[in-house]
């Protein structure tokens, strides 16, 4: 930076000798013409004379010299400064991607994909423009400005003043403009965001849009979006473009005061005509500053309500990290029991507790499973074991340790889990599968392909498991989809693994195989699993019914039939379900 500061400031140090030389070269032309170099009859003699010759000849390499000067220092500049601040752009949006993996998932549920989408692209490149174009052109402005008004001075002061008189107009219109600048940019910047998730939630969700016929209703809710952002870029753009016609009336002025005031001072032999012609370049000089003053104002106000968004992200407090003294566990120490003590939980904003008061011990290597109707807290108390959130009170222990002394890092390598809505990578199947895993071997894949019975469907594919898949795994069926995720979490040969109704869209016999793989295979595994249909958990050996958060029956499968609450009607229900539509 700088470097860069200082080739700036050395290019317009041979900036301003270029008046100079123009000015030198114009009055002692001029003085050729006035006898002291000789007679002459016309212009044309003098300036083909070889007194005149030599003149425009050396005065001409002097200026071709600075200007080729000026070139080379400005080219050294932006290779500096430029190339400087994408590095820095390189260096912040690493830092907000780092942030962002490390925030909780509190953190995400209320903030709109799309906003943060904007953070870590379109507000990480304006901030990268306040370290190039904007110090760039400041310090242009700066330099080139000080130098100007330096020789202007040492030309003539009051000339100086008199082309100087509309610069306090300026200075007063950039200061009231900027203000209105930064307010709109921030409202802009987050009707962009919404205008962004809106269009991200249309494509991700394009299959459904087409199934209900919803195209032009979609397309309605996206211009209204999309003609509130332009109502509000419009304003912003009206006083943008009533910015440089101002700025280029001021310096307009300026011209016309120095020619006015300068042709008075030739008059009076206070000046020369080329004292003239070298105001009028300086002021023309003083007209890239000026007006590189809008572009910069608006630039940094952009820049500046970017980065305020940016810093939101970077001080957003992590509430879920390592402890100092975190426990680290080898993979044969870890049992995978897990035990709830008087655990609650609700989740941010919200003022209901979607677990209440939970309490029950889970042996490792057990199967377990929850079921309940759907929004009695399943998924809520699963996603605490992870360390996804964190119980508002009580406290979870994994093999007798508190999961808030876990390293996190060694607690979810140990833990696979299957969440309720699957997503799969815009990439091949292979990578999905070894997505938890650094450097699987292709029998590994191969075999937790296998062992979620997904292993024939991937082999039928052209490409087999080179196959790509679409952001959510467009190209495979639910079930190949959820089947995918399974053999993504088997890969990692976990100690507890968490199958979140993630056999939904399983047939019975596919289920039946998977559930007695994990039976058979993963005895020593901890298996926790979520699931509507009773087939699916029938042979755990303990199943808690879930209602409003709370545990109210657990037990077997016989137990609970025996007991005859709401678990045997759940499953009476069931039962009906499947013989009417036999029927």
């Amino acid at each position: 930076m700088f470097l860069g500061a200082l080739f700036l400031t050395a290019a317009n140090f041979f900036l301003i000798w270029i008046p100079v030389l123009i000015r030198r070269t114009m009055d002692e032309v001029e003085q050729l013409g006035t006898g002291q170099y000789g007679d002459f009859g016309s212009l044309f003699d003098i300036l083909f004379s070889s007194e005149a010759g030599f003149i425009l000849a050396y005065n001409s390499l002097l200026l071709i010299g600075t200007v080729l000067l000026y070139g080379i220092l400005l080219f050294a500049t932006r290779q500096t400064l430029i190339v400087s601040s994408r590095k820095i752009e390189f260096d912040i949006r690493n830092r907000v991607i780092d942030k962002l993996m490390m925030l909780p998932q509190r953190y995400f549920d209320s903030n709109k994909s799309g906003e943060v989408y904007v953070r870590a692209t379109e507000d990480v490149s304006r901030v990268r423009e306040y370290f190039g174009p904007v110090l760039m052109y400041t310090i242009n402005t700066f330099t080139r400005a000080g130098f100007i008004l330096t020789m202007m001075i040492i030309v003539n002061p009051e000339l100086t003043l008199w082309a100087l008189i509309p610069l306090p107009f300026l200075s007063v219109f950039a200061y009231w403009i900027s203000g209105f600048i930064n307010k709109y940019q921030l409202i802009i910047q987050e009707q962009y965001s919404t205008l962004a998730e809106k269009a991200q939630e249309s494509f991700s969700s394009i299959r459904l849009i087409k199934a209900f016929n919803r195209q032009d209703y979609e397309q309605r809710k996206f211009e209204e979006q999309s003609d509130s952002y332009r109502q509000k870029k419009l304003r912003l753009d009206l006083v943008e473009s009533l910015f440089h016609p101002t700025l280029n009336l001021l310096i307009g002025v300026s011209v016309v005061i120095v020619i006015w005031k300068g042709g008075v001072m030739v008059i009076d032999d206070l000046i020369t005509v080329g004292n003239i012609a070298e105001f009028v370049i300086y002021v023309a000089y003083l007209t890239w500053p000026v007006a590189s003053l809008g572009y910069t104002v608006n630039t940094f106000q952009k820049s500046l309500a970017s980065w305020e968004r940016i810093d939101n992200v970077l001080t957003e407090p992590v509430d879920i990290r390592d402890k100092d003294d975190a426990a680290e566990v080898s993979d044969d120490q870890m049992k995978g029991s897990v035990t709830f003590k008087n655990v609650s939980f609700k989740y941010p904003g919200s003022d209901e507790y979607a677990v209440k008061n939970v309490s029950f011990d889970i042996d490792g290597g057990s199967n377990v499973a929850f079921v309940g109707r759907t929004g009695a807290g399943k998924t809520s108390l699963v996603n605490l074991i992870p360390r996804l959130y964190d119980p508002a009170e009580g406290e979870i222990l994994v093999d007798g340790v508190n999961v808030r002394e876990w390293k996190l890092s060694e607690l979810r390598r140990r833990i696979g889990h299957v969440p309720q809505e699957t997503f799969l990578f815009s990439t091949t199947i292979r990578e999905n599968i070894a997505f938890g895993v650094d450097e699987a071997t292709d029998e590994e894949i191969e075999n937790a392909a296998a062992s979620a019975q997904v292993l024939e469907n991937i082999l039928d594919f052209e490409k087999k498991f080179e196959t790509m898949v679409g952001e959510r795994g467009i190209t495979l069926s639910g079930g190949q989809k959820q089947r995918t995720a399974i053999a993504r979490a088997l890969l990692k040969n976990p100690r507890i693994i968490i199958l979140d109704d993630s056999l939904s869209a399983v047939d019975t016999k596919t289920e039946d195989a998977i559930l007695t793989h994990l039976n058979d295979q993963l005895s020593d595994t901890t298996t926790i699993m979520i699931s509507h249909r009773i087939s699916a958990v029938k042979n755990a050996d303990t199943i808690f019914y879930i209602e409003n958060g709370s545990i109210i029956e657990k037990g077997s499968h016989d137990t609970l039939l025996d007991k005859k609450g709401h678990y045997a009607r759940m499953y009476q229900k069931q039962l009906l379900e499947q013989e009417l539509a036999q029927i």
